[in-house]
């Protein structure tokens, strides 16, 4: 959840003047205040003005003491003449959000009236939520938790306060000099703080300047970007605006700080710790620490020249087409024509599977059966299983189903498939027939509001575990029964894009950006929803494919055309730094069942040499073999959005 602000509406002719101004300072980062040493905080100059920059002192006086001191000082001080007073005592909740938050860190009855209201208004909310199957019983808890500690609140929980609708002493003066073209605007605000802190008395003086300059240019034409220009004389403004103090309102409130002894910053930056906070809220966390793939030295290994039309069955630009591995150790590839590929000492021999040509995708469940999803004369989706040695079994589209509908689709936990149209969740067992059930997203879209101002917004429209449900994330990570249509397991985040992960290996991933904005991976702990580590690796760089070993022991990304990095996910390291040759591309990977192999299939580039088939020997003490439920698992990027 961001802060609220800063607002743009200006209501006077000073705030309309000065518009543009603001916007301009405001717009500089509130990270630069952040630092509690750093003694300037955003205000609004006037009630409904933009906010901008101003130093502040905190002064341990009666709010009438320092507001008269201030007065009889412009009184009396040619250069500080020509200032418009304003009173602007007006209710906490009118004020700049923050100042509630400020209350709230230092009055534990204030903090205790917000929480039990906020969590008052979001009740009914969790509780249809919970009983219509939107929220796991974890998700109630985690979510009432994060009301009752919540630092932002939402304006109606503000309303029924008492102490927020409150007056609070406010006085505010305002100045602008020079003509049109060059103006210095200089502003400041005097605030009883008395009421919000729990050691009265204290009092805010806030100020800043601003120095802006309109430039004025003739100009015969204007433009339509993208269209053409035309003939319009006119006269084109330009403002140019820089923050700047006016030296002697610098002077005299600087003496008055001294006078009056204000607190030293450190002590202000603490009482004042409640808006940093607010500014630092629903920043991405930082990882714990980057993992280079460059740790190790790359490596390359030979790779299995496959027939050479194996680049038109299995093209670059065809994001459908899957690559899988079965339980006897061979492989299975998807696309015009599908095809088993069979280890035959140091070749491969490539064999024609009938029937599942044109499959969009292949996906295949813990007793070996491998379902096909392609689409059929008609455009309705056509589900096929297929067993080694067998011929596959074709299974009718539920009525209405339509192939171009299907958003997501997975194995189901107890056999069989589940299809995902929209809110419309199909599940069919081996044994027939289709079953339909409807997932409600309005349950779960009220609980994701109600926790607005408790918990950021964390998107992932699609985490691919391999569980049989179909996951998304919002405020945390929930996933669905496709049997039922309600939310049967969730995990915690404070990562969006999450796409890939292993509930064995306690780990999931999402895309990332550094510090420097270069491409990486993010790897959080599902159990907390904390980074684990970043990745930094070429193959962050246009991923083409990821896969894990069958208990998330291992995990492979390749991308960057020609890399392929794999990771320990158990000790966090580096365990291979491959490179395919200069004339191929990694299309798709898959572990093997056993745990010893991790296949690279490899296309080749333009009218390079045939496609290949690489096989990593995976080191005795990394084999993560199947086991019941825990099978390897994978997806393809490329041109498809699985991986984005």
């Amino acid at each position: 959840m961001r802060p609220r602000g800063p607002k743009v509406r200006a209501s006077s002719a000073w705030a309309a003047r000065a518009a543009g101004v603001a916007l301009m300072l405001a717009a500089a980062s509130a990270a630069a205040a952040a630092d509690a040493n750093d003694a300037r905080i955003l205000m609004q100059p006037e009630p409904g003005a933009a906010y901008v920059h101003g130093r502040y002192y905190l002064i341990p006086q009666p709010y009438a003491t320092v507001k008269r001191d201030i007065e009889q000082g412009f009184a009396a001080t040619a250069a500080l003449r020509g200032f418009q007073p304003r009173d602007d005592t007006a209710p906490l909740s009118g004020m700049e959000f923050y100042w509630v938050q400020v209350g709230a860190r230092h009055l534990p009855a204030l903090r205790q009236a917000l929480a039990a209201q906020a969590g008052a208004q979001a009740a009914s909310v969790l509780d249809q939520a919970l009983k219509t199957g939107a929220i796991t019983r974890e998700e109630n808890t985690a979510f009432r938790d994060a009301i009752a500690s919540q630092q932002d609140y939402a304006d109606d929980t503000l309303k029924s306060v008492p102490f927020v609708a409150q007056p609070i002493a406010r006085w505010s003066f305002q100045r602008t000099q020079g003509k049109s073209r060059a103006q210095q605007i200089d502003y400041g605000t005097v605030m009883d703080l008395s009421s919000l802190v729990d050691t009265p008395p204290l009092t805010l003086v806030w100020y800043g300047g601003t120095a802006a300059t309109v430039t004025r240019q003739f100009k015969l034409m204007s433009c339509m970007v993208g269209v053409t220009c035309f003939p319009d004389p006119h006269i084109e403004r330009d403002t140019h605006a820089a923050e700047h103090l006016d030296p002697a309102l610098e002077r005299y409130l600087d003496a008055l700080a001294s006078r009056m002894q204000a607190l030293p910053p450190a002590s202000a930056g603490h009482i004042m710790q409640a808006y940093f906070d607010a500014y630092a809220h629903g920043r991405p966390l930082p990882a714990s620490s980057t993992l280079q793939a460059s740790a190790l030295t790359p490596t390359s290994l030979p790779g299995i020249a496959l027939p050479a039309d194996e680049a038109e069955l299995r093209r670059y630009d065809n994001a459908d087409w899957r690559l899988l591995a079965l339980p006897d150790g061979s492989l299975l590839a998807s696309g015009a024509a599908t095809h088993r590929y069979v280890t035959q000492g140091d070749g491969v021999q490539r064999q024609a599977v009938s029937g599942l040509n044109g499959a969009r995708g292949l996906k295949i469940a813990p007793d070996g059966q491998v379902w096909s999803l392609s689409t059929d004369e008609h455009g309705a989706p056509r589900l096929q299983a297929w067993r080694p040695g067998g011929k596959p079994v074709a299974y009718a589209p539920a009525p209405g189903m339509q192939t171009w509908r299907v958003s997501n689709w997975t194995i189901r936990a107890g056999g069989g498939v589940a299809l995902r149209l929209d809110d419309q969740l199909y599940t069919l067992t081996p044994q027939g027939p289709w079953s339909q059930h409807t997932w409600d997203a309005k349950p779960r879209s009220a609980a994701s509001d109600a926790v607005e101002h408790a918990l950021p917004w964390i998107h992932s429209p699609a985490i691919h575990f391999g569980d049989g449900l179909f996951w998304a994330a919002d405020r945390d990570g929930y996933g669905i029964d496709p049997d039922t249509a309600r939310v049967s397991r969730s995990i915690k985040t404070s990562t969006g894009k999450l796409f890939f992960g292993s509930h064995a290996g306690g780990w999931a991933l999402a895309p990332a950006t550094d510090a420097e904005g270069a491409q990486i991976f993010r790897i959080i702990d599902p159990a907390s929803g904390l980074p684990r580590f970043d990745l930094a690796t070429p193959a962050a760089n246009y991923t083409s494919s990821v896969a894990r070993s069958a208990h998330g022991r291992l995990l492979a990304i390749s991308g960057g055309e020609s890399a392929v990095t794999v990771i320990d996910m158990k000790s966090g390291q580096i365990a291979l730094n491959l490179r395919v040759s200069d004339s191929h591309a990694v299309s798709a990977m898959a572990f093997s069942w056993n745990g010893d192999k991790l296949w690279i299939h490899a296309r080749a580039q333009g009218n390079g040499p045939p496609s290949e088939l690489t096989t990593w020997d995976v080191p005795a003490g990394l084999i993560d073999g199947a086991e019941g439920r825990n099978i390897p698992d994978q997806l393809r990027c490329g041109y498809s959005m699985e991986c984005k």
